[in-house]
């Protein structure tokens, strides 16, 4: 199934975001959700939702969204993602495209992704920010039905991000690539460095282009005193090169990783209002 979510935000007369442009094909479906503490002050809180089992052979789902000069949106998803068993040869593919405008905030964190045996699934997410935008984006990936005992049966997984700020010319220039390739039957993905005996990998990244240096490491610090009261996960936490951080987490409960992961994006809200 070819699927398409595309939404845009836009700022009402009195300064609030609402959305500007939505268009979805099934099974794809965005909610509004009233406001809560903790999220953007004049920002827009929705779901994604979608009325499919899973991920099936064969889909192609291709989502967009598109932030206007200082608006602020949190999106969400309604439940984990689950790429169901395929047939040899078969995949799907998803390719995620945002663009956040000057002054933008975007807060995204979807549900874990759950790779069933005999899957296959490639995604690509390219993120373009202009001028003093602020982004907070997290993925979580369980290899497996773990507690059916189900680990690594999965065929291929690949995960391309890509993040670029864009400069006066109209030039990108890179902040983030990030790249992951699995394929258990040629990789030995237990191995030191690699998953070890863990089920579950989480990335969240937080970049502010209005944001100095110093402020950045200040917000590090805070951070890694958070994260120094972890147990059970493997959480690490550095500064990128240019205008922000990125968490990388080894766990074996998705749900403790994404409570982390909010409970961390709450603290760069509250740090950017």
């Amino acid at each position: 199934m070819n699927s398409k979510l595309k939404l845009s935000t836009k700022l009402s007369p009195n300064g609030k975001t609402q959305l500007a442009e939505y268009f979805a094909t099934p099974p794809f479906k965005v909610m509004v959700l009233p406001h809560y503490s903790g999220s953007w002050r004049q920002g827009l809180n929705a779901m994604q939702m979608s009325s499919s089992p899973g991920v099936l052979a064969g889909d192609r789902l291709n989502i967009q969204i598109s932030l206007a000069k200082s608006t602020a949106l949190s999106l969400n998803t309604q439940a984990f993602t689950r790429v169901q068993s395929m047939n040899a040869g078969d995949c799907a593919e998803q390719l995620t495209q945002i663009h956040l405008a000057e002054g933008s905030r975007l807060f995204y964190l979807p549900h874990p992704l759950v790779l069933h045996k005999d899957s296959a699934f490639k995604q690509k997410t390219l993120i373009e920010m202009c001028e003093k935008a602020e982004l907070i984006y997290g993925e979580i990936i369980a290899v497996g039905r773990v507690l059916n005992d189900e680990r690594f049966a999965f065929r291929r997984f690949s995960s391309h991000l890509k993040i670029y700020t864009l400069q006066n010319d109209g030039k990108k220039r890179p902040l983030v690539s990030d790249c992951i390739q699995w394929q258990p039957s040629a990789m030995n993905l237990t191995a030191l460095s690699q998953m070890e005996n863990y089920s579950h990998q989480g990335s969240l990244i937080y970049l502010n282009l209005g944001k100095s240096a110093v402020e950045l490491k200040a917000v590090l610090q805070s951070i890694h005193t958070q994260i120094a009261e972890v147990k059970n996960m493997l959480v690490g936490a550095s500064l990128l090169n240019e205008g922000g951080m990125m968490l990388r987490v080894l766990g074996h409960r998705a749900e403790q990783i994404q409570t982390l992961f909010q409970e961390i994006a709450q603290r760069f809200q509250t740090k950017s209002q």
